[in-house]
């Protein structure tokens, strides 16, 4: 049975993340709000968004949208304040749009909130005002701000998120390292949803079209970061270069480590092709021209579900993966994606010259891979299960309060 048509509230107030942009995160956003479209039954879906980076991308057109702008400020502190402000003008517009929808006479609207620091009004007054509510946590946010960036006010931060958290009818965490931080932070019960995949929008992969003896395509899509583990492929396909295992890769994405990456490659003779950045639109063609493709990741704290892994299967193509964080439990190792250990570039090489070696086991993975992605790993299934959690806990809470009425 098909769930009763609802409409919506999609918020994305981490200036870092640009609803309609080009980034992993981006993907994600565009993933979740394609599916509250499908199930709003032609009720007003919005997104409210500190900035959106693009133009509506496929399916999204009919979204409503309300894009605050990206908080300028001098100094962390500034931007601590200013991020706390916004937070405070979408929770008057959020309310305003619960209230609005309530009117329609369709059951209470959703307000579906990515975490961000620096934001819990706006889950608040939406519950307050009758919505439904899920945030959706990412990332340990609070422990990636004083790690990589700046963090002046912890205890404010950490305050904001315990109250977010707690505001959710449903706190929902890509992976059970997210889900037991945010758990441990703020008390509240969190479950763990995996990123998903528009698996329609990717078609079984047609191959490089690579003849006998010739290098394989192994394909990366993602930004150029030392925590995506692009100095490991680069080395793996350097110690096959002049082997009859060599490979060539495609490098789709830009970032910090670009230059790095690519200088790395051409010393070793590796054979690249980096288009740098692209709209996610442009993904499914590129993947579909590859034979493998490789999610490497570094040793270390792993916390992460790997969108680009579950793209990946949805092209139909053979996976080689780091076992970090879910992946291992998500997956089954050489069956649907041969695993290997992360920071391993020996073990990544051999998984390159395995797949390189056996056709046969490229289109067993292949297969298995491409049914995982449209059975397990939908944004549909992502969405429902979420909305599910949400309302089972506004019925609880119902009749909690009924039965002490």
């Amino acid at each position: 049975m098909s769930a009763a048509p609802r409409p919506a509230v999609h918020v994305v107030l981490d200036p870092g993340v640009p609803a309609y942009g080009r980034k992993g995160c981006s993907v994600h956003v565009q993933g979740v709000l394609r599916r509250l479209v499908a199930r709003s039954g032609g009720l007003p879906v919005h997104l409210v968004a500190a900035r959106l980076g693009g133009e509506a991308p496929d399916g999204l057109g009919g979204v409503l949208v309300h894009e605050l702008g990206r908080p300028r400020a001098d100094g962390p502190a500034a931007a601590e304040r200013a991020l706390t402000a916004l937070d405070e003008r979408a929770a008057l517009l959020v309310e305003d749009l619960v209230v609005g929808l309530e009117r329609l006479g369709a059951g209470a609207p959703v307000v579906y909130q990515r975490y961000g620091l620096w934001s819990a009004v706006t889950l608040e007054r939406a519950r307050a005002a009758g919505a439904t509510t899920v945030l959706e946590v990412n990332a340990p946010l609070v422990d990636e701000q004083a790690r990589h960036r700046v963090l002046l006010d912890e205890e404010g931060a950490v305050a904001l998120s315990c109250r977010a958290m707690r505001a959710a009818h449903a706190a929902v965490a890509v992976s059970g390292a997210v889900a037991t931080w945010a758990r441990e932070l703020s008390g509240a019960p969190v479950t763990v949803v995996p990123n998903g995949v528009d698996a329609e929008r990717f078609g079984p992969a047609t191959g490089s079209g690579a003849g006998p003896g010739a290098p394989l395509l192994v394909g990366f899509v993602g930004t150029f970061r030392p925590w995506h583990g692009l100095e490991l492929l680069v080395d793996a396909a350097a110690s096959l270069v002049g082997t009859p295992d060599a490979v060539r890769l495609l490098l789709v994405g830009d970032g910090p480590t670009r230059g790095q990456v690519l200088a790395r490659a051409a010393a070793a003779g590796v054979d690249v092709v980096a288009p740098g950045a692209v709209a996610p639109a442009e993904v499914p063609a590129l993947l579909a021209g590859c034979d493998v493709a490789a999610a490497p990741y570094p040793a270390g704290e792993a916390y992460f579900s790997p969108l680009k892994l579950v793209e990946y299967l949805a092209a139909g193509l053979p996976v080689v993966a780091s076992a970090v964080a879910d992946v291992p439990r998500l997956l089954h190792d050489g069956r649907e994606v041969l695993l290997v250990p992360p920071g391993d570039a020996a073990a990544l090489a051999g998984a390159l010259r395995r797949l390189v070696r056996d056709p046969a086991l490229r289109g067993r993975l292949a297969a298995a891979g491409r049914d995982a992605a449209t059975t397990r790993f939908s944004w549909d299934d992502v969405v429902a299960r979420t909305l599910a959690a949400a309302d089972a806990a506004r019925a609880a809470d119902g009749a909690l309060v009924g039965g002490r009425a």
